[in-house]
């Protein structure tokens, strides 16, 4: 099956029967007319393998699966950040080619949530499931090395507090910043990531190396 673009009208598609899993998916006669072809033709076979590994290897709900998926989704996903642009992409794997790898990584707990995990777009947790974790790895990777990308995405407070920031674009301060905090607790992060926010809002990020980075962290965690 290739990639599609899940067009604006197909919103009423994200109903709350369909997000809480009682309806599994749509059949190809409802959705077909809301979904346009994209520019490039884009295969989802190799994707559909790590998406059946997860569901199969995994319990759900498992904060693990990011760790362990976004490389994969990334490789599978050979997409410029043109191409990544387009929200029709994401909602189109959500909605209509894979809602079941959504509803195995999120569990239900309200139709407010659960609805933008399969329409919004952004980096939040709250965030398209899919579009979420190949823009962190995206933001992360260093050539076809995803290491960072693993890193920051096995301690859910990372990815949580860090990427709901403008920082988070900028490789070397989040580098620094698991460097620093990979042992704190949730709470210490939390903190150190708002800090941190308030104090690049008046130093220019780019003039900051990855050593300078480092010792800002450590100092404003040092301070809580």
């Amino acid at each position: 099956m290739k990639l599609g673009i899940l067009q604006p009208v197909g919103r009423r598609l994200v109903t709350e029967e369909f997000v809480s899993g009682n309806r599994a998916r749509w059949t190809e006669d409802v959705w077909r007319p809301f979904v346009a072809e994209p520019e490039r033709s884009v295969e989802l076979e190799a994707l559909d393998g790590h998406i059946g590994q997860v569901v199969r290897n995994y319990p759900a709900h498992d904060p693990a699966i990011d760790a362990v998926f976004a490389p994969h989704l990334h490789a599978a996903l050979q997409l410029t950040r043109r191409e990544a642009a387009e929200p029709g992409l994401w909602r189109y794997l959500a909605v209509i080619h894979a809602p079941q790898f959504v509803r195995h990584r999120w569990e239900y707990l309200s139709w407010a949530t659960a609805s933008t995990r399969f329409w919004s777009l952004g980096t939040r947790h709250t965030s398209n499931a899919f579009a979420r974790l190949w823009w962190i790895a995206e933001l992360t990777r260093d050539g076809e090395s995803y290491e960072l990308t693993t890193r920051v995405l096995s301690k859910p407070s990372f990815a949580t507090q860090i990427f709901v920031r403008s920082w988070s674009q900028h490789t070397p301060a989040v580098r620094a910043f698991l460097d620093v905090l990979g042992a704190a607790p949730a709470e210490v992060i939390e903190r150190t990531a708002r800090e941190l926010s308030r104090h690049l809002a008046i130093v220019p990020l780019e003039r900051l190396d990855y050593g300078e980075l480092q010792r800002i962290v450590r100092a404003l965690a040092g301070a809580l």
